[in-house]
């Protein structure tokens, strides 16, 4: 019955966590999309619909951390145990730290460098390291980046993030 209680108040705790980080994160997507170019025609700029979602994004959140605090209080768990089940979650996490890198680097790599690269490391992390894997690994990698993006530039008139490297 302890290991029911523990396990439930670690999830308890992780969804309140999580609702803290994405309202976060919309905040931080909010004041991004008000630096969407405007137009002189519209009445309303690109950033505005983007703004709107990611602040109601924010406020959903932050009213579920406070219910959530509310009904359950402060999470009564020993950190040991926290980490402890956290590091089971070492693959997803890993996975996540390589998506939240992807994002980061795309303006300064492109669409194209930052995409195989992610793709290439979010499987090299989950397959077996036999060279035959490997090698369809890299293909998988390359066509998924190099496809979509000719796709989107060629037939959708749609450019995908280009390398802007310093210099």
């Amino acid at each position: 019955m302890q290991h029911v209680r523990v396990q439930h108040e670690l999830v308890s705790a992780l969804q309140t966590i999580s609702y803290g980080i994405i309202a976060a994160l919309a905040m931080f997507l909010f004041f991004r999309a008000g630096s969407l170019p405007t137009s002189r025609w519209e009445p309303m700029s690109a950033g505005a619909f983007p703004r709107i979602i990611f602040l109601s994004i924010s406020i959903l959140c932050l009213l579920a951390v406070a219910v959530d605090l509310f009904k359950q209080g402060w999470p009564k768990l020993s950190l040991s145990h926290a980490m402890h089940r956290l590091r089971r979650l070492k693959l997803v996490l890993l996975n996540l730290a390589l998506f939240i890198a992807y994002v980061v680097v795309m303006p300064w790599l492109g669409y194209i460098v930052s995409t195989f690269a992610y793709l290439l490391l979010a499987q090299a992390t989950m397959i077996p390291k036999r060279l035959t894997r490997m090698m369809v690994a890299v293909a998988v990698a390359l066509i998924f980046s190099a496809g979509p993006y000719y796709l989107f530039a060629d037939v959708f008139n749609i450019y995908l993030p280009r390398a802007r490297l310093a210099g």
